[in-house]
């Protein structure tokens, strides 16, 4: 290979112009030749220096991106084989060549996918060229690779009103049973905010409600391990698929995290309570129908099946007393079962 694939890169994040960004260890002269005409304002001629270096290695760039890192390292030729797009692309952008721009950031993040500059670049692009979505996505991701400025700038362009809103949007999706809308909603708010537990959780829930437990419990564990103290969606679709399964005890553990967190989630108690069942648990699971009788005195199932659990727990008088309560709300099952408890009153 050439010398550029025995030079070693270290490329530090910082923003043009006022601090170009800095290679450390050896470098290729004609990458710093540009670099020295970019500060001074020449982009004519750093563009020139630029291109030099990337022609004079693009068969070596061409086998790195087909083979990857059994080639070089990536922090080391990945970033040497990046860097000139990434300072192309800058100089291209400061004179108005849009098209070039986004090409030359696009590469270099193509090149290397960890390279948060290059996303921050190309979303600011995005940005000002009135793709606001496809902006908030790259500096979404730019800031996911701990770039500051894009964070920044993420806030500063709405960018986070919008992944809210979006959130927002595939909850209620999810509430309504709409999962293949949830998903559709949320996969572009995951793309603006890829590390967010709670995006993760909601992805989850959509992909366990379509039945794709696999993807659902990838994103529940990932949104958990972001944040093991807030993932209540994630806590709760968990347990929901551990139940599923008949992981009983899994199931019991991630409800009662999910409780934890939102004590008003009447849902985790009525699964929490299926789930006690399961195992068993017959007082534990009475408790937790009666929760989701004070949450939402008009569930009907949650009175119907306590006043199963009573009846198999010899209260028949609670028994009755809850399926009168089911009955008076539109239960039909609880209506025979009603029948049956003014006969043996009479008795």
């Amino acid at each position: 290979m050439k010398k550029i694939v025995s030079a070693i890169f270290i490329f530090a994040i910082c923003h043009l112009p006022s601090a170009i960004c800095h290679l450390s260890a050896q470098s290729d002269p004609l990458v710093e030749s540009g670099k020295v005409k970019q500060q001074a304002g020449n982009h004519a001629g750093a563009i020139y220096d630029f291109t030099s270096a990337i022609k004079q290695n693009e068969s070596e760039v061409q086998k790195y991106l087909s083979e990857g890192s059994s080639v070089i390292p990536p922090l080391s030729g990945g970033d040497a084989f990046a860097i000139p797009y990434y300072l192309r692309g800058y100089s291209y952008s400061t004179i108005g060549k849009n098209d070039e721009a986004m090409n030359d950031f696009t590469m270099a993040i193509k090149i290397n996918p960890a390279m948060g500059a290059a996303y921050y670049q190309r979303g600011k692009l995005l940005w000002s060229t009135g793709k606001k979505e496809e902006g908030c996505i790259d500096l979404g991701m730019a800031g996911s690779l701990k770039d500051s400025s894009a964070r920044e700038m993420f806030d500063e362009k709405f960018c986070w009103k919008e992944a809210v809103a979006a959130y927002k949007d595939a909850s209620s999706k999810v509430r309504l049973n709409d999962y293949a809308g949830a998903l559709d909603v949320i996969q572009k708010t995951i793309k603006l905010c890829p590390d967010s537990a709670n995006y993760l959780g909601i992805r989850g829930r959509a992909y366990l409600g379509l039945g794709n437990y696999d993807l659902a419990m990838s994103d529940f564990d990932k949104a958990i391990s972001l944040n093991q103290k807030k993932s209540v969606d994630a806590y709760y679709g968990r347990g929901m698929a551990y139940y599923s399964k008949n992981k009983f005890q899994e199931a019991f553990d991630d409800l009662c995290m999910a409780i934890k967190i939102d004590e008003k989630l009447s849902d985790a108690y009525l699964y929490r309570a299926y789930t006690c069942e399961g195992m068993g648990k017959n007082s534990s699971a009475l408790f937790d129908y009666q929760q989701v009788q004070r949450l939402r005195p008009g569930d009907a199932l949650a009175f119907m099946k306590s006043g199963a659990l009573r009846n198999a727990m010899n209260d028949s008088k609670g028994a009755c007393n809850d399926y009168r309560r089911a009955a008076a709300l539109g239960n039909m099952d609880a209506q025979d079962y009603v029948e049956k408890c003014d006969k043996e009153k009479k008795k």
